[in-house]
């Protein structure tokens, strides 16, 4: 799961990860290495958030033939929506898109059929504001439309599910007769808050502490492979092209095996600006 950092926000607020010395959109530099990440972690699912209208053709295209992906543009934001891409093979060659519309925000879904153990998987997306029970409320309504053997909830959320110092989670989404949902947290080793220190500064007024999360329901274990932690820490830092982060978020990241049949397992990405 990513976030891209849009052009057009990053100009407008001056966003140091976003901008360059002249005060212009560095995307052309941050981009190929966001994409190289992507490519090395060779991730079966892709959700991005904050994607430049006009940046979706070079982000599908740079992906390549190998994933379908979909972009669902916001209706009451002009520059940018959420984009989701599936690697061709893993799951049934027709994954049905759907979306939703909250109050000018658009949540993107997929629900796909793993190829391997022929699960039943919904996937949802959204760029969440933060502290908004009703729109959590909605972002989990939709969720459920899928009747999914195993729900994947993606999101920037800008709101850190962290309970106290015990390493817990708190879960913004409700149990259900379907189950409920589980996370995965950070282990040793991997950066604990979602933004680089610029944005944990104390005149910050958004997204602080970790802000980016993958919630799964279903009968399923959620771990990281090598890759999937070679993506957070890669993302964590600072790129060679711009000397800092590729982006104001860096990626969430985590791997997901199905006991079913053969019982493979499927690797998931999720990135919340790019």
């Amino acid at each position: 799961m990513c976030a891209e950092l849009c052009s057009t926000y990053a100009v407008k607020w001056k966003e140091q990860q976003g901008v360059g010395a002249d005060g212009l959109t560095n995307w052309s530099a941050r981009w190929p290495a966001m994409r190289d990440i992507l490519r090395q972690a060779q991730f079966d699912v892709i959700c991005m958030q904050e994607v430049e209208h006009t940046d979706v053709d070079q982000i599908t295209s740079d992906l390549g033939s190998d994933y379908n992906a979909h972009y669902f543009k916001h209706t009451k934001r002009p520059p940018d929506g959420v984009l989701i891409a599936v690697r061709s093979g893993v799951f049934d060659p027709s994954p049905a898109w759907a979306e939703r519309d909250n109050n000018g925000v658009t949540f993107g879904g997929v629900d796909l059929v793993h190829c391997e153990s022929g699960a039943k998987v919904r996937v949802i997306t959204g760029h969440m504001r933060g502290g908004r029970a009703e729109q959590l409320k909605a972002f989990s309504d939709f969720a459920d439309e899928g009747k999914a053997e195993v729900t994947v909830i993606t999101a920037d959320f800008n709101e850190d599910f962290r309970s106290g110092g015990d390493g817990g989670v708190r879960c913004p989404f409700p149990e259900s007769p379907d189950g409920r949902y589980v996370t995965l947290t950070r282990d040793e080793g991997l950066p604990q808050l979602s933004r680089p220190p610029n944005k944990q500064a104390e005149d910050q007024s958004s997204g602080k502490g970790k802000i980016d999360w993958i919630f799964v329901r279903g009968r399923v274990e959620l771990f990281r492979d090598e890759a999937s932690r070679r993506a957070i820490l890669d993302s964590h830092g600072p790129c060679a092209a711009t000397s800092d982060w590729p982006s104001d978020h860096g990626c969430e990241a985590l791997c997901i095996h199905i006991p079913k049949q053969k019982r493979e397992w499927w690797k998931f990405w999720h990135r919340s600006k790019l």
